[in-house]
Formats: structure tokens, C-alpha cells, sequence
């Protein structure tokens, strides 16, 4: 993947808040996580497990880094992580730490929570640590109320999706489209072998989850990836029907700095 460093943004630029975002600091611990990780996995175990497995990218993106790791989600909107391993000055012995950045680009990416990036963030690494160790991570793989908490909150805005709208839908979150007179459905794969799909009948939302490589997640993983899923379709009805007034939920889906945008 070419990628121009013009194009990259941090949290704190898609947030476009003056004060600190409270996710800089979640994205931070990932990072101390990811620095402690990166010194046990070799180099071309690393490629196999972004590229092969998970679907992303090794790239070099001209920072001097060791490893820069690039994931899309959904079309236009993209991850990078960027590791610096620790040096040491051969002329005064001086050693530099390791470091980890993250960064952001595509041209949807601005529109999406700071939140959703932070978590997508912390979810891709676990992932990463669990493929390249074999260690399953934390939370502990027990089900939750979480994802039907989730879609009681964010159901409401699908019925203005009309089935005009289903073709753009399945291109704006990456997925492919099945309908029929009853219901339609997204099917979107994260990752290699990581598939979900969201069941919508005109009165409520249910998820599938498929693919070989399932049961390596969790179930507040699953979670996650199923909410991702559900804050992206909010963000197509928020720009495809922006003349309309949406329910708070809908606002909660996009970036500070894109409601500012929009007024």
C-alpha cells in the first residue's frame, strides 16, 4: 500500500478538539502493550500474520520505523501503527525507547468516533498478539448483554433505509448485499476467515457470526465487531439523510470534528 504521510492523521486532528481527546490516552496503553509485544514476534513471522491472516499490510512509511502495520475496516477508513524499536547511540551510549504511534487515513476516516478508532485499535492488536503467541486475550471469552444493548439503541434510524439505499449501504461499509421481500443483509468480513452478518426484517437487528477464524474471538470481541458494524450504517444515514434531525445516537457515531462540519 503507498501511503503519503500528508495523509495521515492522529486522533487529536479527527477529533479537532482543542484539549486533549480522552482516547490519546487509550491509544497510548495500547501503545505500551504493542512495544512490549513487537520484540517477541520476528519479522517475517510479523508479515505472515498482518498480511496473510489478518487481512493488512506491512508498509513503509518513512518515519525510520521498524514495522508499520496498516489495516482498513471500511472503505476509506484506515489504521496504522507504527512501532519504533529501542537504539542505542554507538558514539555517547545514549539508548532511545521503543515508541508506538498511531495513525489514521482514507477519505471516510474523518467521520468516524475517536472512540470506535481507539477501540478498533485495541481490538486489531489483541488480535495480533492471539494469532502470533497463540494467547487468548482479556476479557474473558463470556457472553454479555452488551451487543443487544447495543442494537436496542441503534435500531430506531435503520427504518429510514430505503431499499434504494441497500447498493450504497453495502459499498459504504465494504460488504455484500442479500435481500429479500422480508428482510435484507450485510455480510462484512473484518478479517480473513472473521465474518459477521446483520439480519434487518423492518422491525429489529440480529447478527450471525461465521468464518474459520470465529472462534479466535471472544465474545465481547464479537461484541465490538458487530457494534463497528452498527455505528457505520448510523454514519450512511447521517450523511444520506443529513437534512433530516437524527436521534443522539446517530450523532454519537461520527467525530466531533465532522458534526462541527456539518453546521
Amino acid at each position: 500500500m503507498i501511503i503519503d504521510k500528508k495523509d495521515l492523521r492522529t486522533v487529536q486532528q479527527i477529533d479537532g478538539t482543542s484539549i486533549s481527546t480522552p482516547h490519546k490516552g487509550e491509544l497510548e496503553t495500547i501503545g505500551r502493550f504493542v512495544k512490549e509485544l513487537m520484540p517477541g514476534i520476528p519479522e517475517p513471522e510479523l508479515k505472515g500474520v498482518v498480511e496473510q491472516r489478518m487481512g493488512g499490510s506491512i508498509d513503509d512509511l518513512g518515519f525510520g520505523e521498524a514495522a508499520s502495520m496498516s489495516f482498513e475496516y471500511f472503505p476509506g477508513v484506515r489504521i496504522h501503527v507504527v512501532y519504533f524499536k529501542a537504539d542505542e547511540d554507538d558514539d555517547d551510549g545514549i539508548t532511545s525507547e521503543a515508541d508506538v504511534k498511531f495513525f489514521f487515513s482514507g477519505e471516510a476516516v474523518s467521520m468516524v468516533s475517536s472512540e470506535d478508532l481507539a477501540s478498533f485499535a485495541d481490538l486489531t492488536m489483541d488480535y495480533l498478539q492471539d494469532l502470533a503467541t497463540g494467547k487468548h486475550s482479556d476479557p474473558p471469552d463470556e457472553p454479555s448483554d452488551l451487543l443487544q444493548r447495543s442494537v436496542l439503541q441503534r435500531a430506531g434510524p435503520f427504518s429510514l433505509i430505503k431499499r434504494d439505499d441497500l447498493p450504497a449501504l453495502a459499498a459504504f461499509v465494504g460488504g455484500k448485499l442479500t435481500a429479500t421481500e422480508m428482510e435484507w443483509q450485510l455480510t462484512k468480513t473484518y478479517f480473513p476467515g472473521v465474518t459477521l452478518v446483520l439480519r434487518y426484517d423492518g422491525k429489529g437487528i440480529s447478527f450471525d457470526f461465521t468464518g474459520e477464524n470465529i472462534g479466535r474471538m471472544n465474545h465481547h470481541a464479537k461484541d465490538e465487531l458487530a457494534i463497528f458494524l452498527l455505528n457505520h450504517c448510523l454514519r450512511f444515514v447521517g450523511t444520506t439523510y443529513a437534512s433530516l434531525t437524527m436521534p443522539t445516537i446517530v450523532d454519537q457515531a461520527f467525530s466531533f470534528s465532522h458534526l462541527r462540519s456539518r453546521k
